[in-house]
């Protein structure tokens, strides 16, 4: 008995098969929590207004951020409020974190603040004018952030100034330290600037906005 065969076109076999690529590929990238279903809330802490401030976690899991109520927050793993420091305005600054454990954040009240593990201040640098830039440490310990009075600052790790840098406009932009030590901002006039600096980024927990030089936005997060 004489077989036959069905031609079956080669572009609805590629469909078939890439459509079975998309369901695997699709199932290995949902988000999962550790310990938990995927995608379901762990939990959630609520400040007293918005949040624009990205969090930033210390290595012992304390997680801090900034809220428009004027506070950061230092918040426990299990989502429990650790404890609170109050500035004088807006903390839409991004919080780095040092290699003693020192917290540094900028707030609308024009003020860069040095606070300690347990909530308490180590020292206030006054720009007046409002930061809302986030922070970088140099691997000397120096603490680079702009600030809406046009310049980047550069602070040492005892809170007096450095240097400055004038820009032509406000500087929101957040700095990145380079490998050579240069410091990369940009300012509301358009430019982004290469500055000369000393040290490469510090190696801390959390050094700059989003962790490193990659903004993985993780404790493990290379350089």
């Amino acid at each position: 008995m004489k077989k036959t065969y069905v031609a079956v076109p080669i572009r609805v076999i590629f469909v078939v098969l890439f459509g079975f690529f998309l369901i695997i590929s699709c199932n290995k990238r949902k988000p999962t929590e550790p310990d938990g279903e995927p995608s379901k809330l762990k939990w959630s802490y609520k400040t007293g207004d918005n949040v624009y401030s990205s969090p930033s976690i210390g290595l012992d899991s304390i997680i801090y951020v900034g809220s428009l109520d004027c506070n950061l927050y230092a918040i426990n793993p299990d989502g429990s409020e650790k404890w609170a420091f109050i500035t004088e305005d807006w903390v839409i600054s991004s919080p780095v974190i040092g290699t003693n454990g020192t917290i540094y954040v900028g707030s609308s009240d024009g003020n860069l603040y040095a606070i300690n593990q347990d909530g308490s201040p180590k020292w206030v640098f006054d720009i007046i004018f409002s930061i809302e830039s986030s922070p970088a440490i140099g691997s000397d310990g120096t603490i680079y952030v702009g600030s809406d009075d046009y310049n980047l600052y550069a602070i040492n790790p005892d809170g007096s100034e450095k240097w400055s840098f004038t820009t032509g406009n406000e500087v929101w932009s957040s700095p990145a330290i380079g490998s050579d030590g240069t410091i990369y901002v940009g300012s509301r006039d358009g430019n982004l600037y290469a500055i000369y600096g000393t040290g490469s980024l510090a190696n801390t927990p959390w050094p700059m906005f989003h962790h490193d030089l990659r903004h993985t936005g993780r404790v493990s997060g290379g350089f």
